[in-house]
């Protein structure tokens, strides 16, 4: 095995992957400080390390560029997508739907 071959490995791996992706999303990323800026980049990195392989594993993505991209996309918007999915549930009106579905479910209006 070369040197090539073990970066080849490297850059695919999700870990390495989700890395590259927070760096290139702390460009649009908020983030007054520092501490800010890396903390996103330790999130967004571990999003991708943990999300990645469970999402190509859901979906049958077998191929280690497919996979590498995926953890690289989920790197780059993982913190995006938290945030989104935050205040989506935050505005969502639980009990109306919580009654609505029960309502639906025992048969009364």
């Amino acid at each position: 095995m070369t040197m090539l071959d073990d970066l080849d490995r490297v850059a695919r791996h999700p870990y390495a992957a989700g890395l590259a992706g927070s760096l290139v999303s702390l460009r649009f990323a908020p983030g007054d400080t520092w501490r800010a800026r890396a903390l996103n980049v330790l999130l967004g990195s571990l999003t991708a390390a943990y999300v990645a392989p469970a999402l190509t594993a859901w979906l049958h993505i077998d191929h280690p560029s497919l996979q590498a991209g995926a953890a690289f996309l989920l790197g780059l918007f993982g913190l995006s997508l938290a945030q989104a999915l935050m205040q989506a549930i935050a505005s969502t009106p639980l009990g109306q739907i919580l009654t609505g579905w029960l309502g639906r479910k025992g048969g009364t209006p």
